[in-house]
């Protein structure tokens, strides 16, 4: 019950720092969420994974729409953990019809998991410092924009040049 314990860490990393009006929202969306959870699981029904994954994502959102709280990491730690999560609810499901597979193969899937969430979470921090870049502005953003600009004509420029004619 891996993704149930992400699940609730995830619920309460959601709501770090929100008011008590978040919270009380936050933690009946938490609930409905864990207990779609559990009963994917149990019932064997995947279309409840992703429900409950989208509540704790939507007490997150309770928690922005609330608070109006600046860019933080939360973001990409609830990314990253959500699909997580997921990933583990779903290969829950499927260790249910006992498929036998080659030894180390779980060890293999679990690490790839652990590399797909990591991937996430370093591409939301990635979008967060660009994000952020580019709300205060300045002569980095300017330079980054002429470097990319320059660069896409450069792509132009090369595929016209193979282009036949």
């Amino acid at each position: 019950m891996g993704a149930v314990a992400c699940l609730v860490a995830l619920a309460a990393v959601a709501l770090v720092g929100a008011d008590d009006s978040a919270v009380k929202v936050g933690i009946r969306l938490s609930a409905l969420a864990l207990l779609s959870l559990v009963a994917a699981v149990v019932h064997d029904w995947a279309p409840l994974v992703a429900l409950s994954v989208g509540l704790v994502g939507a007490t997150y959102a309770v928690h922005l729409a609330a608070d109006d709280p600046g860019l933080d990491a939360r973001a990409a730690v609830l990314g990253g953990g959500l699909l997580l999560t997921a990933e583990l609810a779903y290969w829950s499901l499927e260790e249910r019809d006992r498929v036998a597979t080659e030894p180390g193969e779980p060890f293999r899937r679990l690490g790839l998991l652990l590399v797909l969430a990591l991937a996430a979470l370093g591409a939301g921090i990635a979008l967060l410092i660009v994000a952020d870049a580019v709300r205060t502005g300045g002569l980095a953003v300017d330079l980054i924009g002429a470097a990319a600009a320059a660069a896409a004509l450069l792509v132009v420029v090369l595929f016209a040049r193979r282009s036949p004619g």
